[in-house]
């Protein structure tokens, strides 16, 4: 491939960018420097200090030495002259994965589950975490994984990546800075495929930032100004995959620049033009990953589509780039089988029979958790502990965005929403449904962060309807027949959305259940809408809701990046009290046509303060910076947390081995994936 040349200068400043959702850990330094891989837990092939293709059976495979460098179903395609020899398939220095116990054995297929096409997350969670940077196991540094050099200058407004050479897809060609390209122009910054540039690729003034491609492997990202958190970017599970998530050898066929039929292709195939059919074969954002024939980095490629049968299955990667100690070409494990299973309870008898190798999704609650540990020896299975990250394992948010005007007015009022705080017996919840294990919490960082703030925590937490209904009082809501109204004649009866296949959808039903009962003796009618994940999702991005739940993320490890519980602003929509507000802030004002209401003072006070963390250099600075923002989120009390749990579990099979232990639970960094499963394997 010749080198490509770069596109054009500093792109102008385009209608919908938006600003980035950065992550604060670890924060990185600025100086002029190439970030190196940390820990032991990955290493490139000339700092193992190894041959990988030796031909002495010592060094050829552990386990005895007849493991041999590759899988055998690869070796058998090697030798029927299907594939090319492994040492052709690996890059120059491929990265080695340190085992987290042993050195594993080739074969098996991990069985897992989800409940249908449209539950992405946990193929996501799972198979999809390729970034050009990576967390390590415990979320608390970044190593090196697609890129093998990664340089910012002296202000961090222009990064130098290097691709690490000999990258393949899993077709067998190369990746180079060609699909770097496509990937950056033709679909991130294509409004077609697009609607806003991706925030990462944003500079602090919103402009898109400029690509330069130096040659077949090295690219310049430059921004219009300090961007020092494009390194936790790059390391983040969909942003870190901006630049390499497209194939561009295989995607120009369905993409109208490069093939001038393509909308009549589309059209004549069932799909409603080009932009439907490039996003169905070709965009892994969407979480369908329906296309056997879409190239890809992951250590599994899809084989069998999750809508064609009762199971998808994903089959070993032979181009993947990661070998482990002994230099064998990993995955261990041949393949990934989601058997698909609606019924939640159905799922989790499933795992009780010990059918499942790893599983840490939709029955992992606490209504759950007795059993399965009460199952283990009959499952041959181990209930592993996931570390919370959350401030509180279900956080309320009142829409104050909601279309009803009255009720709007109500959601607004800090008051009424100190009064529902107090009116919450936490203790009880706890004692019924969280096992009598837990806390109370506010949705505010964890004990754990360095943004701790116990007084933000535990504010207004106490059982106290006497107190509650006396602030109800003082706030003008009168009460009749035991129903209380606002001054306008709003009466204070609303409905909760909860999303009923969620991981704690079952807990957060009985939650609300019980919160119903206690909001009504203070005059609150409280209606319960529980309904799949899907139209909840619709309902919630449609702003077609009055009041829902869901996990304190941002709790720990990712506070500064899953803002959406402190500030109007977050990624996946913003924040749940305000998505209209967020998105005046992500969208730099494209909506306000759309907006009920201009945001309040406060909210647009963090807006400010975000855009100065996201500019600050500084670490220490930074950190200042945030804390003011969340010293506003803990006045304005946008939210009610709940119960601070114990954490989420999996389900992990006694034949699974080098899991590795106790982990966090993060969605923002995909738990299991940063526990590298590429190098778990299966062995009785």
């Amino acid at each position: 491939m010749s080198t490509q040349q770069p596109r054009s200068s500093l792109f102008a400043k385009k209608e919908g960018a938006g600003a980035q959702w950065p992550s604060q850990w670890p924060d990185p330094t600025v100086s002029r420097r190439s970030l190196v891989i940390t820990g032991g837990a990955a290493l490139t092939a000339s700092a193992a200090g190894c041959s990988f293709f030796s031909t002495d059976p010592d060094s050829a495979g552990g386990a005895g030495g007849d493991k041999g460098l590759e899988a055998p179903m690869l070796a058998e395609r090697v030798e029927a002259g299907d594939l090319p020899p492994v040492e052709e398939r690996l890059p120059k220095e491929p990265i080695v994965i340190k085992a987290a116990d042993e050195i594993g054995v080739y074969g098996g297929s991990w069985n897992t589950a989800i409940t249908g096409a449209s539950d992405g997350p946990w193929l996501f969670r799972t198979i999809n975490y390729e970034p050009l940077l990576k967390k390590n196991r415990d979320f608390t540094e970044i190593e090196l994984n697609l890129a093998s050099a990664f340089e910012a200058n002296e202000d961090a407004s222009e990064f130098t990546i290097t691709l690490r050479e000999g990258l393949k897809w899993s077709d067998g060609e190369p990746l180079t800075t060609a699909d770097v390209e496509f990937a950056f122009y033709d679909v991130n910054l294509n409004t077609d495929l697009t609607e806003a540039v991706p925030t990462e690729l944003t500079g602090p003034d919103g402009a898109p930032a400029e690509l330069e491609i130096v040659d077949d492997h090295t690219f310049i990202v430059r921004f219009s100004g300090p961007k020092p958190l494009f390194e936790d970017n790059m390391a983040g599970g969909v942003s870190g995959q901006r630049f390499t998530w497209y194939p561009r050898h295989y995607l120009e066929q369905f993409h109208l620049t490069y093939n001038p039929d393509a909308e009549q292709q589309a059209i004549d195939e069932g799909y409603d033009g080009w932009v439907a059919r490039f996003t169905n074969l070709g965009n892994l954002w969407n979480f369908q990953w329906e296309n056997p024939d879409l190239p890809s980095l992951l250590p599994w490629t899809c084989k069998q589509p999750v809508s064609s049968a009762d199971y998808a299955l994903f089959e070993r990667n032979p181009y993947y780039y990661k070998v482990d100690e002994e230099g064998s070409q990993l995955p261990y494990i041949d393949s990934v089988r989601y058997n698909i299973v609606a019924d939640v309870e159905t799922m989790f008898a499933h795992a009780l029979n010990g059918e499942y190798h790893f599983h840490s999704r939709h029955f992992n609650d606490n209504a759950h958790r007795a059993d399965a540990v009460d199952g283990e020896e009959a499952g041959n299975y181990t209930v592993l502990d996931l570390t919370s990250t959350y401030s509180s394992d279900m956080n309320i948010a009142f829409n104050m965005n909601c279309e009803n005007a009255g009720l709007r007015k109500v959601f607004q009022d800090k008051q009424f929403r100190i009064a529902m705080s107090h009116a919450i017996n936490r203790q009880e919840l706890i004692d019924v449904l969280w096992n009598r294990v837990g806390e109370p919490s506010q949705a505010a960082p964890r004990p754990e962060s360095k943004y701790y703030d116990e007084e933000f925590a535990t504010q207004y937490t106490e059982f106290d309807p006497d107190l509650a209904n006396q602030i109800l009082d003082e706030a003008g809501y009168t009460a009749s027949g035991g129903v209380r109204s606002s001054a306008d004649g709003t009466a204070l009866e609303f409905a909760v959305s909860i999303a009923d296949d969620a991981l704690l959808g079952v807990t957060w039903i009985d939650a609300m259940d019980m919160i119903k009962d206690m909001w009504a003796a203070v005059g609150v009618t409280l209606h319960i809408n529980s309904q799949p994940r899907e139209t909840w999702q619709n309902a919630v991005n449609e702003n077609q809701f009055e009041c829902t739940v869901w996990t304190g993320d941002g709790g720990a490890i990712d506070e500064t990046t899953s803002v959406y519980w402190y500030m109007a602003a977050g990624p996946g929509g913003g924040a749940f009290f305000a998505r209209q507000w967020s998105e005046h802030y992500t969208l730099k004002g494209v909506n306000d046509a759309e907006m009920l209401e201009a945001p309040p003072a406060p909210v647009t006070e963090q807006h400010t303060l975000y855009d100065e963390f996201q500019r600050e250099p500084d670490v220490a600075a930074r950190e200042e910076i945030f804390k003011q923002i969340l010293a506003i989120a803990k006045e304005q009390f946008y939210a009610i947390g709940t119960v601070q749990g114990q954490g989420s579990w999996a389900v992990v099979s006694n034949t699974l081995h080098n899991v590795g232990g106790e982990m966090p639970e993060n969605p923002s960094y995909g738990t299991p994936s940063p526990a590298r499963p590429e190098q778990w394997f299966i062995k009785e």
